[in-house]
Order: C-alpha cells, then structure tokens, then sequence
C-alpha cells in the first residue's frame, strides 16, 4: 500500500514538474497602430503618408528571448490629383484623379528580445510571408485596379514595456519590401504602437 502511495506522489511530482516546464512557454498577442510613408515605386504612385493603418500578431516565445508569431496588417494609401488630362492604358481623360492603394500583410515573424527580465525590452525581428496589394485609379466613372500577390520581407526594431503582470506597451518601426509581382514593387516604412498582452 504504502509502496503504491509512493508511486502516486512520485507520478503527481512528476506531472507537475511537466506541467511547470510548459509554462515556461508564453503565448503573446499583439494590436497595433501603424503610420506608414510611401517609398520608391510606392511613392511614385502615392506620395502621401498613410495614418490609417492596423496590425494584430499572435505567437509565442520559444525562450525568454526568440518569439515566432504570425502577422496580419492592413494599411491605405490615398491621394487625390487636380483636374487635368491623364493617359490611362489606351485612353485619354480629362478629371480629377483619386488614387488608393490597400495592402495586406500576411507574415511569419520572428524576433530576438533584449534584457526580458528587464521592464524595457528591445528587440530586432523579420517578418516573411505575402503580400496582397490593391491599386486603384479613379477618374469620373472609371476605374483601372490592380490586385497582385507579394513575396515580401520586413526587418523590425522595437521596443515593449511592461506596464502590468502581463501588459506592455509596444513601439515599433520596420520596413516592408514587397517584391516584383505583376510589374510593381511595392516599399515603406511604417511605424506602430499598440499594446502587447504576455500570457
């Protein structure tokens, strides 16, 4: 009896020990407002800076220092043009333009994180996945649209601080580089900031 007793405690032990190691692996998710400049063949298109912008990730850490997450964002671009006379594929108008760029982010994210037993916690990242990028040009009634498939990177650097048991706030800027697809390139920098939840 006394011998079973034993074996229960030491399989309880056990199983607790396993229990308190997984839990050294925290999950984390992430909301963000993100501005973000045009730049190269992106701003030769739109020159403005965007202020309507979002992301969200969700992931966890591996160790107190690597995290790997994945990564939606969506941010607009739009620019409006002066009545004049504009050539559009094979015609030849005359109005005002209105030009719009949507893009969708859909990444992999991994990041080193600096000092994690610190309340200030740097850190350096790359995103990898796809982007969906949407182009319109509006003149009077009509529209000429370009939806086009990504492969992109974006390196990141940041920083989060903790402002409760499992809240930070997270600061950030990193720069996306969608590649040629469909004849465009698409580039620019956003910066973020947003709240991360650690748990």
């Amino acid at each position: 009896m006394m011998k079973n007793i034993g074996y229960i405690v030491a399989g309880l032990s056990l199983m607790a020990s396993l229990n308190g190691t997984a839990q050294v692996v925290d999950y984390y998710s992430t909301v963000n407002y993100g501005i973000s400049v045009p730049l190269g063949e992106t701003r030769d298109f739109i020159s403005n800076t965007s202020f309507r912008g979002f992301s969200f990730e969700f992931g966890r850490f591996f160790t107190e220092e690597i995290s790997v997450g994945f990564l939606f964002a969506w941010s607009v671009f739009h620019e409006s043009f002066p009545r004049d006379t504009y050539e559009f594929e094979e015609l030849t108008l005359t109005g005002n333009v209105y030009r719009y760029i949507n893009a969708f982010p859909l990444m992999a994210v991994g990041r080193y994180h600096f000092s994690p037993d610190s309340k200030f916690r740097p850190y350096l990242g790359l995103a990898s996945g796809t982007y969906v990028i949407n182009k319109v040009s509006d003149l009077g009634v009509h529209r000429y649209e370009h939806k086009n498939w990504h492969f992109g990177l974006a390196p990141e650097a940041g920083l989060i601080i903790g402002i409760g048991a499992e809240a930070y706030v997270n600061m950030g800027a990193h720069y996306n580089h969608a590649f040629k697809s469909g004849g465009d390139t698409h580039s620019w920098l956003s910066i973020q900031a947003g709240v991360t939840f650690i748990y």
